[in-house]
């Protein structure tokens, strides 16, 4: 399954330039949807989560200012584009106000407009790593993964926008066993997602890398029963590994066709996060067992002494 570049919405009532946008994005590598006025494109922003809307200004009843205005309350993570043929310097003060990335005048340069689309994706990303990095980096100081397990899976989905998380560990006889999944331990998926995770690690030399499964492009007759019985369009099986070794793996599942390649540099962040916590953790467990040991031998030690001191006083 390939990995999109990203998501991106064409909102434009000239069908022209539509069909023009969308195959110059989809050439780049990028999941393309399109809208022919902004009352479609809330709907289609709010079932199809994209990292990026280019639109025009002059639409019916939502014009590209109104919708510019409602993607930046409800989705601040995604960048808008603002391309119109009646431009005014107080048109584009008034986008650049409302959090527009970028205000772009018809005629335009399709090759301008690419790269202009490509920086903005990296700014969607980069806020999104930023944000990552300093939740998560506060929630891992937690010791306890009893304590951490929920915050990760919520946050892991939050991120990438999954439908559903779970983690899997290595226990003491080299097997996978489910950790914590967001899904209700009595719902079925959860033994549909164990027989799942059970085939796919049944080799786990070759499951270093990341692997993609796509309803629509599965290598084998398990993943489809899986997407079929769920209604998974699209799964990410990404290992956790620690000293060169496999000790478990972080498994999450969307509602649409694709992960993007944001979604893959978010993943491994977090999970190195994971990794780390799981080593402070075991390392924590150790440390408390010492200590344990410790004043259980104190705890000896001072009956000892005080039945030394019980025959002292028998003795005189």
């Amino acid at each position: 399954m390939s990995i999109s570049k990203g998501r991106i919405l064409i909102v434009d009532d000239e069908q022209a330039i539509r069909e023009l946008l969308i195959t110059e994005f989809f050439k780049l590598g990028y999941e393309v949807f399109s809208a022919i006025n902004g009352e479609e494109a809330i709907a289609k922003i709010k079932t199809e989560k994209v990292n990026i809307v280019i639109t025009d200004m002059k639409m019916p009843k939502v014009d590209g200012l109104d919708l510019l205005k409602v993607v930046k309350e409800q989705f601040p993570e995604t960048e808008v584009i603002i391309i119109t043929g009646y431009a005014t310097i107080e048109n584009a003060l008034d986008a650049m106000r409302s959090g527009a990335y970028d205000f772009v005048q018809k005629p335009f340069n399709i090759d301008e407009l690419l790269a202009l689309a490509d920086k903005a994706m990296e700014k969607s990303e980069l806020k999104i790593l930023v944000a990552l990095y300093e939740s998560s980096s506060a929630v891992f100081s937690s010791l306890k993964l009893e304590e951490l397990f929920p915050v990760m899976i919520s946050l892991v989905k939050d991120v990438t926008d999954s439908k559903d998380a779970s983690i899997f560990l290595v226990d003491n006889n080299e097997q996978l066993y489910l950790a914590y999944s967001s899904i209700a331990m009595f719902d079925f998926r959860i033994r549909e997602l164990e027989t799942l995770v059970s085939k796919i690690f049944s080799d786990k030399a070759k499951c270093i890398e990341p692997m993609f499964f796509n309803v629509d492009n599965l290598p084998n007759g398990l993943e489809k029963v899986f997407c079929e019985k769920t209604e998974t369009k699209s799964i990410l099986v990404y290992s956790i590994i620690l000293h060169n070794k496999m000790i478990g793996c972080l498994v999450l599942t969307k509602n649409v066709s694709s992960f993007v390649a944001s979604d893959l540099k978010n993943v491994s962040i977090f999970v190195a996060q994971i990794a780390q916590s799981i080593t402070n953790t075991k390392l924590y467990e150790k440390l408390e067992i010492k200590v344990a040991e410790l004043e259980q031998a104190l705890a000896e030690l001072d009956k000892a002494k005080k039945e030394i001191c019980y025959l002292k006083e028998d003795t005189e």
